[in-house]
């Protein structure tokens, strides 16, 4: 659909004002929330691998971030509204680092399928980690880790966290980690994006 081409275009300019109009606008044509945070994800994705290739810098990609940011504010209230009480499982999500981008993206997406999403929030650690899982029955923590230099601590939560619950799915993602990763620090799973997020959780609920 043109108006989602142009609303990941607008991410991928890292243009705010025009993300939020356009994102207004598909709503109000109503274009399901899904189909909208599919377009912010795709967005997100090209300016990471333009990042990768070192045609683009942490600056622009900041900007690009935030564009997306200004759009998601307006999908995740409806996301939460419409959530349906009958959710197939329980996750906890928590970022390593201070941005939260990829942490709402993943949440709003599973939200949107019909999972019960806790928010542990950024720069989180094994103790905080610890008594939301002691406070709460999650059936799968999500970690999102943006640098490398937060590896080793989200080992140790994966670690603390299976201390607690042997039952515990857990699964991995972000630009500092991948499959290989995952396996050394103990997760279950890497997920490559929102939607990959989403299949493994619903794989996970399958078995």
């Amino acid at each position: 659909m043109e108006i989602l081409e142009e609303l990941k275009k607008s991410i991928i300019e890292q243009d705010s004002k025009k993300s939020k109009i356009l994102t207004e606008k598909s709503l109000n044509m109503g274009i399901s929330t899904n189909d909208i945070i599919n377009a912010i994800t795709e967005g997100l994705r090209y300016v990471g691998d333009l990042f990768d290739k070192g045609e683009l810098f942490l600056p622009e990609v900041i900007r690009a971030a935030n564009a997306a940011k200004t759009s998601l504010n307006l999908v995740l209230p409806l996301i939460s509204k419409s959530e349906n009480k009958n959710y197939k499982a329980v996750i906890a999500i928590g970022s390593l680092g201070p941005h939260d981008i990829g942490k709402s993206i993943v949440s709003a997406m599973l939200i949107a399928n019909n999972f019960k999403v806790i928010d542990i929030g950024i720069n989180i650690n094994p103790e905080k980690v610890e008594k939301i899982l002691k406070e709460n029955k999650v059936d799968i923590l999500a970690l999102s880790i943006l640098l490398t230099s937060d590896i080793e601590k989200a080992e140790r939560i994966i670690s603390s966290a299976r201390k607690i619950s042997n039952e515990l799915k857990i699964m991995i993602g972000g630009v500092a980690v991948n499959e290989e990763i995952a396996k050394k620090i103990g997760a279950d799973a890497y997920g490559k994006d929102a939607n990959d997020a989403v299949k493994i959780a619903n794989d996970w609920v399958i078995k």
